[in-house]
């Protein structure tokens, strides 16, 4: 059903077929479940999904509130499979669409899961026309370990701050440019057409990101992308301000809770941007997946965005980045 990806009336055609001529078919089931239209009581479809596959990572960057004292108190550990089998089987069993992607690695790395092969192919088992991403910086990339990732896997989503050795250097400490630069070009040989370069753009890299973007292009990157700076809702913003280009306060709307975001230790959030887990809004360590979805913590956290009362909530209060423009950052550049 997945080459149908983008023609639901044809997909979910064939597969009422599918299902009336063999009703012990999970796949049919699904496509029928998911393309109909949602009821009350329905778990919602998602615009994405989040798993904190692993809480681990080999780097500290100097903007990131992963491996500082803040974050002491997240876990490090590999999510255990069952847990992630339950969020899978849980997508699944409701009939819930993910519109755009399920990607591995909240706050770690998720080339560090020792899982990240055996989750990959369970999600291409029971989710077939959903895009899967993994996120990395691409430090702990092993051929050996990791090439099996290309039966599964829709993109490699690469986290890389600079190209210049004294500037990678620094942003992202403590892994060194000279040994991620071969890194980089053996995935981009390994998953051609598949690894998408996020950049956060800073005051520290202004001036190569056109370099940038050509370096990653001519080896066969998918795209290039120049992300905003976040201030991921630290409490101490200090350095953020001063990498930040001309931040405002952030102010989702509630469309932002059709995601789902999951640690590694089943804690949901409402932010993939809460890396000191302050305002969780569920647990699928206790709770099950339709329990989460539905639950009141996420429904009154959703109508507090709809009402915007933004300043109450601990995470939005704290919520700063620079904002996306059509040709960001270079048109703001320009206008500066």
């Amino acid at each position: 059903m997945a080459r149908f990806r983008g023609h639901a009336r044809l997909g979910g055609g064939l597969a009422r077929l599918a299902w009336a001529w063999a009703p012990a078919m999970r796949a049919a089931r699904r496509e029928v479940v998911r393309h109909r239209a949602r009821s009350f009581g329905d778990v919602p479809h998602l615009g994405s999904v989040a798993i904190g596959t692993t809480g681990l990572c080999n780097a500290s960057c100097l903007s990131c509130p992963t491996g500082k004292a803040s974050t002491a108190h997240v876990p490090r550990t590999p999510m255990a499979m069952p847990l992630f089998r339950s969020i899978i089987d849980g997508i699944e069993e409701e009939g819930v669409n993910v519109r755009h992607m399920i990607g591995f690695g909240l706050f770690g790395d998720g080339l560090l899961d020792p899982y990240v092969v055996e989750r990959a192919r369970y999600v291409r088992e029971r989710l077939p026309e959903v895009l899967l991403s993994v996120n990395t910086n691409g430090a702990a990339y092993n051929p050996a370990r990791h090439l099996a990732l290309r039966d599964h896997v829709s993109v490699i989503a690469l986290h890389c701050e600079s190209l210049v050795p004294a500037t990678f250097d620094r942003m992202m400490a403590p892994l060194r440019a000279k040994n991620l630069r071969p890194k980089y070009e053996r995935l981009l040989e390994d998953f051609p057409g598949r690894v998408r370069v996020s950049v956060p753009v800073s005051r520290a890299n202004l001036d190569e990101l056109e370099e940038m973007r050509d370096w990653f292009s001519a080896r066969g990157a998918k795209h290039v992308a120049f992300d905003p700076l976040s201030s991921r809702c630290a409490e101490d913003q200090t350095v953020f301000n001063g990498l930040a280009i001309a931040p405002v306060p952030i102010r989702c709307e509630p469309k932002v809770m059709t995601d789902l975001i999951v640690d590694s230790d089943g804690r949901v959030l409402s932010c993939c941007q809460d890396f000191t887990r302050i305002e969780p809004i569920g647990d699928l360590s206790k709770e099950s997946f339709r329990e989460t979805m539905l639950g009141m913590a996420r429904a009154e956290f959703r109508r507090r965005l709809a009402e915007g009362r933004h300043a109450e909530l601990a995470t939005c209060s704290r919520c700063h980045s620079d904002l996306r423009s059509p040709d960001y950052p270079f048109d703001q550049l320009a206008g500066s």
